[in-house]
């Protein structure tokens, strides 16, 4: 078996997450219903990326404030 798998499968027993298999029908993204599969995809996909950017923008004015790297980082 593969090792991540085994690993995420642990993981997610012993945090009480199984596999959700409901499909996203619609979703609702900028104030707009989308139901198309690839425009949910990359309705998500533009969410989680500008999530990391502004996460990294966060961190890097944080670090231009002279906080060591030691100092947990909180959003």
């Amino acid at each position: 078996m593969n090792k991540n798998k085994t690993i995420w499968d642990t993981v997610n027993l012993e945090t009480n997450k199984t596999g959700n298999t409901e499909k996203i029908n619609t979703l609702n993204s900028d104030g707009n219903s989308i139901s198309n599969c690839q425009e949910i995809a990359n309705a998500f996909n533009k969410y989680f990326l500008t999530t990391a950017k502004s996460i990294n923008t966060k961190q890097n004015e944080l670090s231009s404030h002279n906080v060591d790297n030691t100092t947990p980082f909180i959003i």
